[in-house]
């Protein structure tokens, strides 16, 4: 990861000002934990495409919005930080955990590991 940054970093050196941009904004050692691959958490490393993105902005819209159409932006914010963080980390804990219904990602690696032994 480190050496790619450095080439990126190297390419396009030529444009000062969205290097300083680029570096204050995704480089930041915070910044890059949060969206570079190199730093995600195992568990959600399944969760990388549309397919999935839009899967569960459906299971917002059915199951926290109930396809109402929502104007109120107060009420979507309360709705997302009271309802869906709570079940968002309930639901990555089971996982971490192994309780309940394991993915289909989490079956393939557990059937290799059986296979292995």
């Amino acid at each position: 990861y480190i050496r790619k940054v450095d080439q990126f970093i190297q390419k396009f050196s030529i444009y000062p000002a969205f290097m300083l941009y680029f570096k204050n904004y995704y480089l930041e050692y915070e910044c890059a934990f949060k969206w570079t691959r190199a730093y995600q958490i195992q568990i959600l490393t399944n969760v990388e495409t549309n397919n999935y993105i839009e899967s569960w902005h459906d299971q917002l819209k059915t199951n926290y919005l109930q396809r109402k159409r929502n104007r109120r932006l107060d009420r979507l914010i309360f709705i997302l930080i009271d309802d869906v963080h709570d079940n968002f980390m309930h639901n990555t804990a089971r996982m971490a955990a192994n309780i309940g219904r394991m993915s289909s990602e989490t079956r393939e690696a557990r059937k290799m590991s059986m296979s292995c032994h």
